[in-house]
């Protein structure tokens, strides 16, 4: 008599090992990983929200910092010790010739032009150029070009003696506010963005036969932002290097909404499969199955006879 073989006890053998997830595999940045993501518990793609809309907000806060500041600062330095200010909506200048406190250097980012008489035209010699007028400040740059009434209840001296300690006490918490206004704006829009996605991902999900609820199709539609949100921020980065012209961030403005939409449609296609139905549910197949079952296993049932073969 042969000795029985041990009974292993355990996962069966052609179960395969589950594969553990590393960071690679949720971070939003290829269509498996906003998949990963969006199955994925809601704590994880807030932070994954978090890190991207701090990282936009970096972005946005260096390049004020690096070009639009110490613009500021120089045309602050360039005012004259008169007693100029802006009060009940007018400007009050002492002289009537025009004043351009930043000049023109290699790549100007920000201008600044006081024109009290409204006398000349300057034309758009930066990116944007900011002129400070009679009773309106007029904003120009490759969008087009703006008139901006001083609100009657400002009152803003300027005076560099003044000016100058009131920007400098300021600037930290202006930068600080600049950058949490980004984070807060971007983590407003994103989860409102996502719920007009989260019909096309679900289309895309039932013509694809993908499992999902309505809450991962959500969790999809904003994590299919992320790749966008990102790609904007480095052309930010290129454009305050010199890398990129305005236009050229502009474009890179469009192409990622064009980066989120393609992440929308083809994200779904990496969702888990949805499970086969175990039998049918057509009920005569299912009571024609059983019937030839039971006749198989009656040990007495008889056969029908076959018809005996024709004598020639």
């Amino acid at each position: 008599m042969e000795p029985e073989e041990p009974i292993e006890i355990g996962a069966p053998a052609d179960e395969a090992p589950v594969k553990e997830e590393t960071l690679r595999d949720w971070l939003p940045f290829t269509l498996r990983g906003c998949a990963k993501l969006a199955c994925g518990p809601w704590w994880r793609l807030f932070l994954v929200e978090l890190m991207v809309a701090f990282f936009v907000a970096a972005c946005c806060v260096w390049f004020v910092n690096k070009h639009w500041c110490p613009t500021i600062d120089q045309a602050i330095a360039e005012l004259p010790h008169d007693t100029g200010a802006i009060r009940k909506g007018r400007l009050h200048w002492p002289n009537t010739a025009p004043l351009e406190l930043t000049p023109l250097n290699n790549r100007p980012y920000l201008r600044f032009i006081i024109d009290p008489k409204n006398s000349i035209e300057h034309g758009r010699m930066a990116d944007l150029q900011l002129e400070l007028r009679v009773n309106h400040i007029a904003v120009s740059s490759v969008l087009g070009y703006w008139k901006i009434n001083y609100p009657t209840s400002l009152s803003l001296p300027m005076d560099r003696e003044k000016l100058e300690p009131w920007w400098g006490a300021r600037r930290p918490f202006m930068l600080l506010g600049l950058g949490v206004s980004v984070m807060l704006c971007l983590l407003m829009l994103w989860p409102a963005l996502a719920l007009l996605g989260t019909w096309p991902v679900r289309m895309v999900a039932f013509f694809a036969d993908r499992d999902g609820s309505m809450g991962k199709h959500w969790q999809l539609a904003t994590a299919a932002l992320m790749p966008g949100a990102v790609f904007f921020g480095m052309g930010v980065l290129c454009y305050g290097l010199g890398l990129l012209p305005l236009l050229g961030l502009m474009v890179v403005w469009m192409l990622h909404l064009v980066v989120g939409w393609g992440y929308l449609f083809f994200a779904p296609f990496f969702l888990p499969q949805m499970e086969e139905a175990q039998g049918s549910n057509n009920p005569f197949t299912d009571s024609a199955t059983q019937e030839g079952e039971t006749q198989d296993n009656q040990p007495f049932h008889e056969s029908e006879p076959t018809p005996a073969r024709e004598k020639d």
